[in-house]
């Protein structure tokens, strides 16, 4: 009998704790609610994105562009998909500042090792050293539009501009400046 009354008991309290637990909040309404929170919001192309040489010579061998996703909260994400580059002459004074395209460019983070390859620890953003295609820098003493077009894995489109000058005299691009 006293083993029956003994049961009963701790059986309450069991029930009784187990109950108490029903009463914790949940964290996230679901996982997909909390992924979306760290989700890429935004590209930004960085003030130290520069036309720029990447040996040790003056002449400008293309673009190093620094690139900062954001996720809502405005804190710097690592993302994954396609970016697609393009270098546009500008147009002053209008509704359009895109004229001519000049250059494309196109990369895709699909793995560790590619999103590895262009991020920065550090500073919390991508890198990406942009080649010329075309051969020869863009004319000197001249404002350019970059553009950066970001595809998600789910198949959303975010974009951003920059504007760039290109300030050197011809000489100094083509490598052919008395020294």
């Amino acid at each position: 009998m006293k083993t029956t009354t003994q049961m009963r008991i701790v059986g309450g309290l069991l029930l009784a704790s187990l109950g108490g637990c029903a009463t914790t909040p949940k964290v996230s309404p679901d996982a997909g609610t909390a992924l979306g929170m760290l989700a890429v919001r935004s590209i930004q192309i960085q003030p130290f994105t520069k036309i720029r040489s990447f040996d040790a010579d003056a002449t400008p061998d293309g673009i190093g562009v620094v690139l900062r996703p954001v996720d809502q909260f405005g804190d710097p994400v690592k993302i994954m998909g396609h970016l697609y580059f393009e270098l546009y002459a500008y147009r002053p004074a209008s509704g359009e500042p895109k004229g001519e395209r000049l250059e494309f460019w196109d990369r895709t983070l699909a793995t560790a090792d590619d999103v590895k390859l262009y991020w920065d620890r550090t500073a919390q953003m991508y890198e990406f050293p942009l080649a010329w295609t075309q051969g020869l820098p863009p004319t000197p003493s001249r404002k350019y539009l970059l553009t950066v077009s970001y595809r998600t894995p789910w198949d959303e489109t975010l974009e951003d501009q920059y504007e760039l000058e290109l300030a050197m005299t011809r000489e100094q691009v083509t490598g052919t400046a008395e020294r």
